[in-house]
């Protein structure tokens, strides 16, 4: 009787639920992101200064500091672009922005390796965010196009 009560039921096979469906280009585009976001982590391990970091002034620590924000913000939009949030575009547009910025102002400054390697990858992505089917996952239009209605006025008489 005890074996009846306890004996496990066999459970319904799993159905896997369809849901909203990560299109291609979002899914590409998060995974380029996520590159770039262990690419800035490299260059920020590349770029730290040996430790204890309590020798070193502040122009030596800027650059991993800021290549470890550009870390975390560029997997932030990667998982943002892959889980379509409305403001991920513009997060990673606004990454690739301050890049390619950095990139230029070392490519004036002392002309690093990494430089050219961050203008080659902000430019790609750039390029890549820019295609039609992630602008129209992502709008980004703040204010849209106003109606234009047609009077009499402005038909022309024959």
């Amino acid at each position: 009787m005890l074996r009846r009560i306890f004996k496990r039921k066999p459970k319904p096979p799993r159905v896997k639920k369809r849901g909203r469906e990560t299109p291609a280009a979002a899914n590409i585009s998060s995974r380029l992101l996520g590159v770039e976001g262990l690419g800035f982590f490299a260059l920020a391990i590349y770029t730290s200064p040996a430790p204890p970091i309590s020798e070193h002034e502040f122009r030596e620590l800027w650059i991993p500091a800021l290549f470890v924000s550009l870390t975390l913000l560029s997997v932030f939009s990667a998982l943002g672009v892959m889980r379509l949030r409305p403001m991920a575009w513009n997060l990673a547009m606004l990454v690739q922005g301050i890049s390619i910025l950095l990139a230029f102002v070392f490519y004036l400054d002392d002309r690093p390796f990494y430089a050219y390697l961050l203008m080659l990858a902000g430019i790609i992505t750039v390029l890549n965010l820019n295609q039609s089917e992630l602008r129209l996952l992502f709008s980004t239009e703040l204010i849209p196009e106003p109606v234009i209605e047609k009077t009499s006025e402005d038909v022309p008489e024959i």
